[in-house]
């Protein structure tokens, strides 16, 4: 999403110069966030293993959720066919927007 921001105002193949100057510090940021998103998920599943709440599609929608809010983890799960997790897809979406809104 980052990057598509950054370069949505683009002109065409023509990349503007604070776009070129920010892409290492960008990219980087994005590898750091979903680097520890996606440990912390592994670990996650790995010590909850047998505990039905941690299934791999409930991790994978929360994980939508935090990510890319409650628009994409419930696309997620639509497209998955997974239409026991469409309402708490958009609940921990927009918690999490409620919380992060206040927090900002």
């Amino acid at each position: 999403l980052y990057l598509f921001f950054a370069t949505a105002g683009a002109p065409g193949i023509a990349v503007a110069e604070s776009v070129r100057a920010s892409l290492i510090p960008l990219s980087l940021f994005l590898l750091s966030l979903y680097g520890i998103h996606g440990a912390i998920l592994t670990f996650v599943h790995k010590i909850c293993r047998n505990c039905p709440a941690f299934a791999p599609h409930r991790l994978l929608v929360a994980s939508s959720a935090a990510i890319g809010g409650p628009a994409t983890a419930v696309a997620l799960a639509q497209s998955q066919k997974w239409p026991s997790l469409e309402v708490p897809a958009l609940l921990v979406g927009n918690i999490g927007y409620v919380i992060a809104t206040f927090c900002g």
